[in-house]
């Protein structure tokens, strides 16, 4: 596995330069982020905070990209509690999915974390929640509940931009109840299974409550 460090915005390119320098092509098929969510006082009956994630794999938000709900859903209409996975096409919801967990976050100074995965494979690219951990609601993901697919002729996840999910995801609702939201790491996989890692951490709201 190869580590590369320090983190900036156009860590794919820089990649595809090392495949250059060794004379191969690097397709990615795997791209997995992995998340923290720090909260100080969680409200229940407002169902706060409230975060959105969202994950691309073409590098922009114009045509599919991926969408992560925590403490809330939004579609078709608000929900509060629990956690929801959707795939947008442009402006549209193509599909939504609901995790079995449905409560609101309830307990204090608690720490969340879980993995936010995209593969490509069978025509399609799927976006799935696992490795989930909360006290309020144990472990999530991994179990097919948290998981949406778009159909795809990529042959590669090249396009992937890290700015996207940093620069799109944050706490709309409640900042005041987080302590943080932070990128730690980002790992690529590519098509002869050979792992590229970076380890961030990158807080992605620097309004947030210290």
């Amino acid at each position: 596995m190869r580590r590369i460090a320090p983190l900036c915005q156009a860590c794919l390119p820089a990649l595809l330069l090392l495949a250059a320098s060794q004379a191969r092509a690097i397709e990615i098929v795997e791209i997995e982020e992995y998340w923290e969510l720090q909260v100080g006082e969680p409200d229940g009956p407002s169902s706060s905070p409230q975060v959105c994630m969202v994950m691309s794999h073409t590098g922009d938000l114009n045509t599919d990209y991926f969408v992560f709900t925590v403490n809330h859903h939004s579609h078709p209409e608000f929900v509060p509690g629990g956690m929801q996975v959707q795939r947008w096409s442009g402006e549209d919801v193509a599909e939504a999915r609901i995790g079995p967990q449905e409560g609101t976050l309830d307990h204090v100074e608690e720490t969340l974390t879980w993995r936010q995965r995209m593969t490509l494979g069978d025509g399609a690219v799927t976006f799935e929640i696992d490795n989930g951990s909360s006290d309020s609601w144990g472990s999530f993901g991994g179990t097919g509940h948290l998981r949406v697919s778009a159909p795809s002729d990529a042959v590669n996840l090249n396009s992937y931009r890290p700015a996207i999910s940093i620069e799109q995801s944050g706490v709309n609702y409640a900042g005041n109840r987080v302590r943080s939201l932070t990128l730690q790491r980002l790992r690529w996989i590519d098509s002869e299974g050979q792992v590229y890692e970076l380890v961030a951490p990158i807080d992605v709201d620097a309004d947030l409550d210290p």
